[in-house]
């Protein structure tokens, strides 16, 4: 009988464990730096790109999930902004070498061009418990032309699946009611009249939440980046409220109580 609650009790405290270890997500920086012939960027006159970015590990399958949007959003910031691509790029060591491949075959058909180009990616976790991990690229791009294109952009994903949060997994659907509100204050646009009245670019005379919305320990943060809703001078527009203040348009519990 003892045998037998013996290997019972060990067989539980084994899934106990593996159930544990499927739980946990942790982080490591990673870190790509890649410059045209070995040009030094502190010199200046260089073109090089440099990216920092967490890679998650633990559980397999979660991990990769996120891995692999973290991946394409990369991806998706740099290769967006080269003039010569002309695909896709699969995987961030492509897109490294696609961007610098890219500049020497420009600067073989220009010659006479000699502007470097530039392409840095930060992404940092920003928040991250039981039930939220979100996680900030902040970026910039230059390839040419009048100026660059800095921007922040968010991914937030459900620790638990790996899948990447939409704005409807997490707030309420009053949420837009109150940020218009609050945005036309700020804005000084008056409450009655078209959001695009002062010259804002919003698409169908009618307002909408940034693509981009994070989270911090205290605060939600909306982000438009430049083009977005306004003009390039206006720079990007950014909204924070703290947690307190939106509670009530919280779909999910951003505590750090698990």
């Amino acid at each position: 009988m003892k045998k037998i609650l013996f290997v019972l009790l060990a067989s539980m405290l084994l899934f106990a464990c593996e159930d544990e270890k499927k739980k946990e997500l942790n982080f490591t920086n990673y870190n790509v730096e890649k410059a045209y012939k070995q040009c030094n960027p502190e010199d200046g006159d260089c073109t090089f790109i440099n990216l920092n970015y967490p890679v998650a590990k633990g559980n397999k399958e979660v991990a990769q999930k996120i891995n692999d949007s973290i991946a394409h959003r990369i991806i998706q910031i740099v290769s967006g902004f080269s003039p010569e691509s002309t695909r896709t790029p699969e995987t961030i060591d492509e897109m490294v070498n696609d961007f610098i491949e890219n500049y020497a075959s420009y600067r073989e058909d220009f010659p006479e061009t000699d502007i470097p180009w530039e392409a840095t990616v930060f992404a940092e976790i920003t928040l991250e418990n039981a039930n939220i991990l979100s996680i900030d690229f902040n970026s910039y791009t230059f390839t040419g032309g009048a100026h660059g294109y800095g921007s922040n952009t968010y991914l937030n994903f459900n620790p638990e699946t790996g899948e990447v949060y939409t704005h409807k997994d997490l707030f309420s659907a009053e949420f837009k009611a109150f940020v218009e509100k609050d945005f036309r204050t700020k804005e000084d646009i008056p409450q009655d009249v078209n959001i695009n009245s002062t010259g804002m670019f919003f698409e169908n005379d009618e307002f909408h939440l940034p693509v981009n919305i994070s989270f911090n320990e205290n605060k939600v943060i909306l982000t438009y980046n430049p083009y977005e809703i306004a003009a390039y001078a206006e720079g990007q527009k950014t909204y924070e409220y703290s947690l307190d203040e939106v509670s009530e348009y919280l779909k999910i519990d951003l505590s750090e109580e698990e």
